[in-house]
């Protein structure tokens, strides 16, 4: 009866080391990046990435009540989105635009323009878009700026910017 036992135990052992065995953990991002090339036709990759990435999921009391796309052209789109407090019946307001340039010095100009339209004091240490989740890859140009109360703000990825204005609705 030991003896069944132990050979069990064994063969179960034996199979878990083979299928440790076959397991690898990687830290490189996963093969679903998008390109950051940009477009000679069609909607930019990078912006249609960026818009899944911030497509809001429910959780808790959190639900989503709009989540809009307007393609204004290939490399540049507007998301607005609106999620509502279950408990408390507040309304976020996100409204979103996703740039993206033909080249770093174009989006450098654009942002650098942004900054004639708001105060821009604080650095935006969680801008709504993880870059390198998104391309895999680590931008040689980043600048995000917030305003005071960090309801608005703006990034730069290289070619790609982000700008972003929120608000809250509460009933």
């Amino acid at each position: 009866m030991q003896l069944k036992l132990l050979t069990t135990i064994a063969i179960l052992l034996l199979v878990s080391a083979v299928s440790i065995a076959g397991c690898t953990v990687s830290n490189t991002p996963s093969s679903s990046t998008v390109s950051t090339d940009y477009p000679t036709s069609g909607h930019s990759k990078l912006i249609e990435g960026a818009i899944e990435q911030v497509r809001p999921s429910d959780s808790g009391n959190d639900k989503t009540q709009a989540f809009n796309v307007n393609w204004v052209s290939d490399t540049q789109a507007k998301v607005h989105i609106e999620t509502v407090d279950t408990k408390t019946f507040d309304v976020y307001v996100k409204d979103l635009t996703f740039t993206h340039f033909p080249s770093t010095d174009a989006a450098t100009t654009y942002y650098e323009s942004l900054n004639n339209r708001g105060v821009w004091n604080g650095e935006w240490s969680l801008p709504p878009v993880d870059y390198y989740k998104l391309t895999g890859k680590v931008p040689t140009v980043f600048r995000a700026n917030h305003d005071d109360w960090g309801d608005n703000g703006k990034a730069q990825y290289d070619t790609f910017v982000v700008e972003l204005t929120s608000s809250t609705i509460s009933k």
